[in-house]
């Protein structure tokens, strides 16, 4: 039987805790080993959205009292805190594992530990079912950042979670970012893809449907592993690509250009177009879902068009959808006009990534 720290009366109870809304912030901070895991899986600056005075009180009462910069309540980014909170317990419970990426060690935060060291990077896995059940499609996400930082709580955790309940063995990583340059984070994914590939007996997966999602620069990261696999590691190669309002092109004026400098520090200028993905596309190129919201003012919407308009070329089958609103960073956009995408997307996979349907490359 499962012992479990339990918040709600700092206690150690029988039985496996979970924390939800009526739980403070308090008592999800001041769990053991609580603190070290959320510097490495939720941006901390998002805390200090919430009035320190009322960190005593249920975080589904506080996600009213506060607002984001953005101007709407905090109740999705209490929820965030929830299911980050309740991932932990998981991995420390044994219900999932967290392995450092190259070894694949067991593998947890060190106290203090930098979030710019390259040795701090691990994938999170999903849940070992003991009953054998039919090979199930896989997911490895990529969250964005700006190849800066990996922005686990609105475009990892969730991400894992939705897959998960479609029937998905989802898997989340946290890839090299600066001062890290071109192509450790490549390295990574392609590691990764190789890694649960070999491992697909183990996690119960189809090594024939192994998808990657990715946003922002976790997409420029997707999308350039399934261009470049060959050149870097062909047992790599994704059965799958999803881009959530993704970096695609380095071109000037129509990039973030923050992503760029942080993935190829000095030699941006020589790289620039060698790492544009709109130039690296082939018919060979995986399937592809992406989408963006019209009105995102940080990642420019012309970076999936571009996308758009070379896949077509190509002939690789592809869907690419638009959203009027949304902004950027929005994950699972469920309280904007973007947020039937998860839908779409899984149609889409179901379409295009059914079991024999790929061949994987071994």
């Amino acid at each position: 039987m499962t012992v479990t720290y339990c918040a709600a009366n700092h206690n150690v109870m029988e039985g496996f805790y979970m924390f939800s809304s009526f739980d403070t912030l308090t008592d999800i901070l001041s769990a053991p080993g609580m603190k070290k895991w959320f510097h490495f899986l939720f941006l901390e600056d998002r805390l200090e959205f919430f009035p320190k005075e009322l960190w005593d009180q249920p975080l589904r009462l506080v996600a009213f009292r506060g607002r984001t910069p953005w101007g709407s309540d905090l109740q999705g980014v209490a929820d965030q805190i929830v299911d980050t909170a309740n991932l932990v317990l998981e991995l420390q419970a044994g219900k999932r594992q967290c392995l450092h990426l190259h070894d694949w060690n067991a593998w947890e935060p060190e106290e203090g530990a930098s979030l710019q060291d390259a040795e701090q990077t691990f994938l999170i896995t999903p849940p070992v079912k003991e009953e054998e059940t039919p090979l199930r499609p896989a997911l490895i996400i990529c969250p964005g950042g700006g190849y800066e930082f990996v922005s686990f709580q609105n475009e990892g955790t969730p991400v894992q979670m939705i897959a998960e309940r479609r029937g998905y063995a989802a898997f989340m990583l946290r890839y090299r970012v600066a001062p890290s340059r071109y192509p450790g984070p490549q390295m990574d994914l392609l590691e990764t893809i190789q890694y649960v590939r070999a491992n697909a007996a183990k996690y119960q997966v189809d090594p024939n449907r192994i998808a990657v999602i990715g946003f922002s620069a976790g997409g420029h990261l997707c999308a350039s592993v399934a261009a470049l696999y060959q050149t870097l590691l062909s047992e790599g190669r994704p059965d799958a690509v999803v881009l959530g309002y993704p970096v695609i092109s380095f071109a000037r004026d129509v990039t973030h250009e923050g992503s760029v400098l942080a993935l190829l520090g000095r030699d941006e200028e020589t790289m620039r177009d060698r790492l544009s993905v709109e130039n690296l596309i082939t018919p060979d190129f995986p399937p592809t879902f992406a989408w963006a919201c019209r009105d995102d003012d940080t990642v420019p919407c012309e970076n999936t068009e571009r996308l758009e308009v070379k896949l077509e070329e190509m002939g690789v089958a592809h869907e690419c959808r638009y959203y009027p609103a949304g902004g950027h960073g929005c994950g699972l956009a469920y309280d904007n006009s973007a947020w039937k995408w998860s839908l779409d997307m899984f149609s889409f996979l179901e379409r295009n990534m059914q079991p024999g349907s790929q061949s994987a490359v071994v």
